[in-house]
Formats: structure tokens, sequence, C-alpha cells
């Protein structure tokens, strides 16, 4: 049977190899990764993303050039807030598994086994989470979805008044984003983009995304991940025939190459998340939200440097004959810009 040292030093192995290879992570993930999207960081209270709405000094245009020159200043640094969401769950190896599997390699393809479906549960999770805001085990997790939730007819979620993204046009948005009300902040680009295919996806309705994002972009640039529900994927490679192009994308070690589709620059990734149909109290017939577009340099996913899929040793369990491993994680979903993001609905067909 394996010795205690084994089992630690095991899993911390078994965890560099799930975290890095790219097999494990779901279309959100990988994006975000891809992307060099994740900032890790030590510590601290909360993630505050600075945000700046109007400027700091006032424009004078001169003819003789003895004009007074407007000298007043306006603060125009906001903080948006985010709390760190924290979960963990247990990777669990019982006395019947150690026995029934001799040596030590036995047991290591045991826990290989289960770290890998914990992982992947937490994902998967994770993903939910931020793509519908549907989980009922992260609430605290900030989620791109800032409507409710239809399943079969039936309203099961209210519009989620924290989500970034609404379905609904820029003057009748009123989510709050780490704090910052829309309402509040509309004419300073708190916002997000939005299109209603209305049940049909053109061309049109993608292109329309793209201009918009980029107009409002503080650096002009247009989004490059698309995140697309399985139909719009398919509706969309119909419209596209034999334009559509293909880049080779490696991990962030530079391992584990892969062709991803893009789209005027934009990396696609289709997430079996989206599709989902939405409860929302200003468009009738609960379409379903079919993609997301996101400009990755207007948005991080930050994670502690020990809550990053971190796995503890695998100790005993006191009053049972099982010994667990807590895997931990300590992230949030951030952003200092909305209206460089966008919502495509009803783009199923």
């Amino acid at each position: 049977m394996a010795p205690q040292s084994v089992l630690t030093t095991t899993l911390q192995l078994l965890r560099d190899k799930l975290v890095d290879n790219s097999f494990l992570a779901h279309p959100l993930i990988r994006a975000i990764e891809e992307h060099g999207n994740l900032v890790k960081v030590s510590g601290s209270a909360r993630v505050e993303q600075p945000v700046i709405f109007g400027e700091t000094t006032q424009l004078t245009e001169l003819s003789s050039g003895w004009e007074a020159v407007n000298m007043s200043v306006t603060d125009p640094f906001y903080s948006a807030k985010f709390e760190w969401s924290n979960f963990t769950q247990p990777i669990i190896l019982n006395a019947v598994e150690k026995a029934a599997n001799k040596g030590d390699l036995a047991v290591v393809n045991i826990l290989e086994s289960k770290m890998k479906n914990v992982m992947l549960s937490l994902k998967k999770e994770v993903s939910k989470q931020v793509i519908q805001g549907s989980s009922g085990k992260l609430t605290t997790l900030q989620t791109l979805n800032g409507n409710g939730l239809s399943v079969g007819g039936t309203d099961i979620l209210a519009a989620n008044t924290n989500g970034w993204l609404e379905a609904r046009a820029r003057a009748s948005q009123v989510n709050s984003v780490g704090g910052l009300s829309k309402a509040t902040f509309q004419s300073q680009n708190w916002f997000n983009q939005f299109v209603d295919a209305g049940g049909t996806l053109a061309l049109s309705h993608i292109d329309e995304l793209f201009i918009q994002a980029q107009i409002y972009n503080p650096g002009g640039k247009t989004p490059d991940i698309m995140l697309l529900s399985p139909n719009c994927y398919a509706a969309f490679l119909a419209l596209m025939d034999q334009r559509i192009q293909y880049i080779t994308v490696a991990d962030r070690n530079g391992l584990n190459s892969e062709m991803v589709a893009t789209y005027r620059g934009a990396r696609i990734y289709v997430d079996p998340n989206l599709g989902f149909n939405i409860n929302s109290a200003v468009i009738a017939g609960r379409p379903a939200v079919s993609g997301y577009l996101l400009s990755s340099d207007q948005f991080q996913l930050y994670a502690d440097t020990d809550g990053w899929f971190n796995v503890g040793d695998m100790m005993p369990v006191p009053g049972t004959a099982t010994e667990a491993s807590m895997v931990f994680c300590r992230m949030q979903l951030v952003t200092g810009h909305l209206a460089s993001h966008a919502l495509l609905l009803d783009a199923e067909a």
C-alpha cells in the first residue's frame, strides 16, 4: 500500500499536470488562458479594478493665446469592487480502495482518476456560473449573464442584477457591475453592446457587434473572443462557407497545439453552456443567449497564487476510513470597461 509520502507527492504532480493540460479546460477557461487573461496575485481582501469615467481636465480653445485657460480639475477615477469567490472540493480515497489496489502505481492511477474528476467538476461549475449565472454553489463568482434563466417555459431564475451583459438596449440597462450602476454611469460607457438576431443569424448581426464594441473600446480594438452556442456556431459556419480561417494555438506552456477558428481576428470557442433561454421582463418569448463577444484587454480572471486549483496534502478524516485532500480555489472575474463587450441574442438558426 502506498505510503503517505507517495500520496502527497503524487497529488502535487497530478495537480500540475491536470491544471496545465488543456484537455481539462472548458472553452471559457481555455479562452482566458490562451489570451493571457489569467492574473495571479497574492492575498488581498478583494479585487479593485480602476474605472475611468470622464476627463481629468477641460480643453480650452485659443484664438490670441491670451485667453484664460480652464484649470478646473475633476477626478475621473472610480473603483469597481469585486469580492473574491472562495470554494473547495475534496478528493477522497478510502481504505478499501487502497487495500484492493496494491502497489504505488495502482494507488497513483486511482488518485489520477479521482483528481481528474474533481478538476473537471470544478471547471464545469466555474464555466456554468460565468456563462449562465445558474450555479447554486458558486453564487459569489461573477457572471456574464445579466438576465434571468428559463427552462421549459418556466422562469427558474430572476434577472441577475449584478450580471455584466444584459439583453436590452443601452438606455434600458439597469444592472450594477462591481458596485457601479449602469443607470448612473451609462453616459460614461458603463453598458454592454447588444443585438437581437430575431431567430435567424446573419453576419450583419455579428458585424454590428464588432463595430459597436470597437467604437467604444479605449484602444479601438475589436473583440477577440467569440463564445458561441453549438447551434449558433453551426449557423455561423453555414454562412461563412469556405471563408472561415483557422489558426494554430498552443497552451501557455507552448504545448498541446490545436486549430482554432477565427473571424475578424477573434478566436471562436463553442461553449455548451450557451444557448440557454432567458427570463426577461423586457423581451417576450424567452429567447436564447447565443453568444458573447469579449475584448480580452478589458477583462481578467484574477486568482490567488494559493487558490488556483491548489491541492492540499492527503489527510485522514476523523471517524471514517478515508483520507481526503482539499482542492481550494480563490478567484474572481473582473472588468473595467463594459461597452467593449457584447451579447448576441436569439441566433440559434
